[in-house]
C-alpha cells in the first residue's frame, strides 16, 4: 500500500471520512490499496485533516514520505500520532441521539437508552467505512482512552450535527450531563 499527498486536480473527488467534496487545488491525502472490485489499485482520497483523524498510519507515513510540507504539518503530525496512540478514536463517525433502545454500548454492553446521545463507530474494511456500533458519552473515556479532542472528532466526522446533540454530548463527556 501506498500514501500520497497532492492537490487535488478538480474538485469531483469526495472525502472518504466526512463524504464532503475535497476543493480543485486543495491539498489531499491518497491511500493506494488493491482494488476490492477489479484488478488494480483504487485511491482513497481524504481531506488531510479526516486522513489524520480517520486513518493516522497512513497519515504518518504520507506525511514522512512528502517532500514539499503543508502549513499545518506539525498539527496533521499530532494529530495521526494521537490516533496511533489511541486507535480507537480513528472509529469516531459522529453522534446523534438514539431512535430507540435496541443498540448496546460497545464498551458497557448495557442498552442505550431511546432519545439519549450517543457516539457512533465505524471501522475502515477494504476501502469504505462500515458501521461498528455506539458508545455512552459516559463510556468515552475509557473505550477511547482519550476525549480531549471528541467534540472536534465528532463535527469533523459529521457536519450536520444538531447543536443540542454536540452540548449534550460535552457535558456528558466533563460529567456534568443528565447521563
Amino acid at each position: 500500500m501506498s500514501v500520497t499527498i497532492e492537490p487535488a486536480p478538480s474538485g469531483r473527488a469526495k472525502c472518504r471520512a466526512c463524504g464532503r467534496a475535497i476543493a480543485r487545488g486543495e491539498l489531499r491525502l491518497g491511500e493506494r490499496a488493491p482494488n476490492p472490485f477489479g484488478d488494480g489499485e483504487a485511491t482513497y482520497w481524504f481531506h488531510l485533516e479526516c486522513g489524520a483523524r480517520k486513518r493516522p498510519e497512513a497519515a504518518i507515513e504520507a506525511l514522512a514520505a512528502c517532500t514539499s510540507l503543508p502549513t499545518d504539518a506539525m498539527e496533521l503530525r499530532s494529530l495521526a500520532a494521537v490516533g496511533q496512540a489511541h486507535p480507537r478514536l480513528a472509529r469516531v463517525a459522529g453522534a446523534h441521539r438514539s431512535p430507540s433502545a435496541r443498540a448496546r454500548c460497545r464498551h458497557c454492553r448495557q442498552q442505550i437508552e431511546h432519545g439519549s446521545v450517543r457516539i457512533a463507530l465505524d471501522i475502515w474494511e477494504e476501502g469504505r467505512f462500515g458501521g461498528a456500533g455506539y458508545v455512552h458519552p459516559s463510556c468515552a473515556a475509557e473505550y477511547f482512552g482519550a476525549i480531549d479532542d471528541l467534540p472536534t472528532r465528532v463535527t469533523r466526522c459529521a457536519p450536520e450535527i444538531d447543536p443540542s446533540v454536540l452540548a449534550e454530548l460535552i457535558a456528558d463527556l466533563r460529567g456534568t450531563g443528565p447521563g
